[in-house]
C-alpha cells in the first residue's frame, strides 16, 4: 500500500504539457520556421532581380475582384487596359477595385465626384504600378479633388497638385488632370506628374521587393546622368520641359511623364534613359 501512494504521489509531480502548451510551441515553432522561410526568399528574390531586374512575379491574387458594370465600362474605354491581353485585363480590373476600395476621394470647393473622375485618375494609379508586385502605396490613402488650381497651405502657392507624404494625400485640380488625360497639354500630364511623386517617395520609405528595384535603379539612372555630355544633350534635345531641372524628384517625375506620353521618342534619343525608367517601374508594357 506505501509502495501504491508513493508511486501515485511521484507521478503527480512530474509536470505534463497541456494542449494549450502543444499548440502554443506548435505556433510559436511555425511562426520562427515561416519568418525565416521569408527572409531567405526575399534574400533569394534580390540575387534574382540583380541579376534579372525584375521579381520572381508580378501579380498573385487568391481571389480577384471585379467591379460593377457601371464602373467596369470605363476600363474598356482606357488605351492602356485595350492593349492589354485577357489575363492581364482581369489584373488590371482587380487592382482598380482594390484601389478603388481602400482610397479615399475628397473633394473641395464644392466639385463633385462622380464614378468617372474616381476612375481616370484610378486607372492612372494602376498602370503606373502595373508592373509592381506592390501597388497599393502606404503614402497614398487619400485623393483630394479641386475644380481648377488650388492654394496650397504646404507650400503657401497657387497649385494645381502636390502630394503630401504626411497627409498620405495626393491633391489635383479636376481641370488640369484632365487636359493631361486627354493629351491636350503637350505631352504634359499632371496625374502621371504627382503619382510619380507619391511612387518615388514610397520607394525611398519603404524595403519591399518593388520599392528596391525603383530606388536602386533611380541611384543608378543618377549616376549614369552624371557624364556631362548625357546631361548636355538631354538639354540640347528638349526632350524634357524646363521644369524638369528644378531638383531629383522633379526630373524623375517629369521624365516618367515622357516615358509614357512618347515612349518611342524616348527610346530613340535616349535608349540607356529608357531602359532605367522601364527598369524602375518594371513596365514593359510598350515592348510587347
Amino acid at each position: 500500500m506505501n509502495l501504491y501512494i508513493f508511486t501515485l504521489l511521484t507521478q503527480e509531480e512530474v509536470p505534463s504539457n497541456t494542449i494549450f502548451q502543444t499548440v502554443l510551441g506548435v505556433v510559436v515553432t511555425v511562426g520562427i520556421v515561416s519568418i525565416c522561410i521569408y527572409y531567405v526568399l526575399r534574400y533569394l528574390e534580390s540575387v534574382y532581380v540583380k541579376y534579372n531586374k525584375k521579381p520572381y512575379f508580378i501579380h498573385y491574387y487568391p481571389k480577384l475582384k471585379k467591379l460593377p458594370s457601371s464602373l467596369k465600362s470605363f476600363l474598356e474605354e482606357n488605351d492602356f487596359y485595350n492593349t492589354l491581353d485577357k489575363k492581364r485585363k482581369r489584373y488590371f480590373e482587380h487592382r482598380t477595385a482594390r484601389f478603388l476600395d481602400d482610397t479615399k476621394f475628397v473633394s473641395r470647393e464644392g466639385l463633385v465626384i462622380d464614378g468617372f473622375m474616381r476612375m481616370q485618375i484610378t486607372m492612372m494609379v494602376i498602370q503606373l504600378t502595373f508592373g509592381m508586385r506592390h501597388y497599393l502605396l502606404e503614402y497614398l490613402h487619400t485623393i483630394i479633388l479641386y475644380p481648377a488650381s488650388f492654394y496650397s497651405i504646404l507650400n503657401k502657392t497657387e497649385n494645381i497638385g502636390e502630394f503630401n507624404p504626411r497627409s498620405k494625400a495626393l491633391a489635383l485640380s479636376w481641370k488640369d488632370f484632365q487636359k493631361g488625360n486627354l493629351h491636350q497639354d503637350k505631352g504634359k500630364s499632371l496625374g502621371i506628374h504627382e503619382i510619380t511623386h507619391a511612387i518615388h517617395y514610397n520607394a525611398i520609405k519603404n524595403n519591399d521587393i518593388s520599392s528596391e528595384i525603383f530606388y536602386d535603379t533611380f541611384l543608378q539612372l543618377e549616376k549614369y546622368l552624371g557624364a556631362t555630355e548625357v546631361r548636355e544633350k538631354i538639354v540640347a534635345t528638349k526632350i524634357l520641359r524646363d521644369y524638369a531641372y528644378t531638383d531629383k524628384f522633379e526630373f524623375i517625375a517629369v521624365l516618367v511623364e515622357v516615358f509614357m506620353e512618347s515612349p518611342k521618342e524616348l527610346k530613340e534619343k535616349f535608349p540607356e534613359i529608357y531602359s532605367y525608367v522601364a527598369q524602375m517601374l518594371n513596365f514593359r508594357y510598350f515592348e510587347d
